[in-house]
């Protein structure tokens, strides 16, 4: 047998062991530590089957709810990225409603409105404290989660302790105004010469947004490397890759009316829980400038800080990993130690 035949059935035996794998029950890996949870929840929420991996080293400790982003951008087949974290909470990502494992052929987008993610999102808090504990619950939302978590938090103060908000979405056609601003200086083009109310259409603003990424002012992370992990995770099977990538390629457009109607500036003057800002200075997706406009104006008697890491653009946690859970930790370490 030749080198390149037996190189090519070599391949071919791990595709064919990679797809049965991927064929088996969804599952997640054990953890370790003086009281493990590691649990993949299928749970009934509002109305339809929607799916949480909760992990951590200790059950005991606080309860870090991950709201990812899009919407339909599920975090749950990369949050090995993170599991750092896992040994100070108790970890929950959640597949929300049109979001990879959440994401049923039968999924009616015209259920994605902001009422109904916060009812979910209230039925999630109070599953998790039935299931897990009653312990301190620190929400961390990303992109759209920012939207979701800050009115959740500001609505509901008495079930949370604490609020981090991570590429924080503040006013879409007022952050749209400062990325044209932005792309105009790097890389002038057709969409550049429009005028921001032009990007009330959502396919103008996904072409925009596009053309940030390629840019330098979106994730800034290479997709292989985070396919490569995502394939790797024992919690999604074949059918669920799927569903993400139809779930992520819908993002916003069913809400986009209600999108372009928000702002956190008039909806969220008060932050009644202390709360963390994290942005990546080159993110062009949530303008810096926008989100400490909002930072600076919110009353936040709990108190409230912002970080800006110069090395990241949209998705801090994935560019500067070590140094965002050390934030993340640090935040919720104050809270706990500040007298009442």
């Amino acid at each position: 047998m030749t080198p390149l035949r037996l190189t090519a059935l070599i391949l071919l035996g791990l595709i064919v062991a990679g797809l049965v794998w991927k064929s088996l029950p969804a599952r997640t890996s054990a953890t370790s530590g003086p009281d493990p949870i590691a649990e993949l929840i299928p749970a009934e929420i509002g109305g339809m089957t929607q799916w949480l991996l909760v992990r951590g080293e200790d059950r005991t400790n606080p309860i870090l709810l991950w709201l990812h982003g899009g919407p339909g951008s599920s975090q749950m087949p990369i949050h090995t990225v993170t599991a750092a974290l896992e040994r100070d909470f108790v970890v929950v990502h959640w597949d929300q409603r049109g979001a990879g494992k959440s994401n049923p052929p039968d999924f009616d987008p015209a259920t994605m409105t902001l009422d109904q993610f916060l009812a979910d999102a209230r039925e999630v808090t109070m599953l998790l404290h039935e299931r897990v504990g009653d312990q301190p619950m620190i929400v961390l939302g990303h992109s759209w989660g920012t939207m979701l978590g800050a009115r959740l938090v500001a609505r509901w103060p008495e079930n949370y302790a604490g609020y981090i908000g991570v590429g924080q979405q503040v006013d879409t056609l007022r952050g749209t105004a400062l990325s044209l601003d932005w792309l105009r200086e790097v890389a002038p083009s057709d969409l550049t010469g429009m005028d921001p109310q032009a990007f009330r259409d959502h396919d103008i603003y996904v072409r925009l947004m596009r053309e940030v990424e390629a840019h330098g002012g979106g994730m800034n992370v290479s997709p292989l490397s985070m396919l490569t992990r995502a394939l790797a995770a024992p919690e999604y099977r074949l059918a669920d890759y799927r569903r993400w990538l139809d779930g992520a390629s819908r993002g916003s457009g069913p809400m986009w009316t209600e999108y372009l109607s928000r702002d956190l500036i008039a909806e969220v003057p008060v932050m009644p829980v202390p709360m963390l800002l994290i942005s990546g200075a080159r993110d062009w997706n949530t303008p810096v400038p926008l989100v400490r406009e909002w930072f600076m104006g919110v009353e936040a008697p709990q108190g409230k800080r912002m970080a800006v890491f110069d090395g990241s653009g949209h998705a801090p946690f994935l560019t500067e990993t070590a140094r965002f859970v050390e934030a993340v930790r640090g935040f919720v370490a104050a809270i706990e130690v500040s007298p009442e």
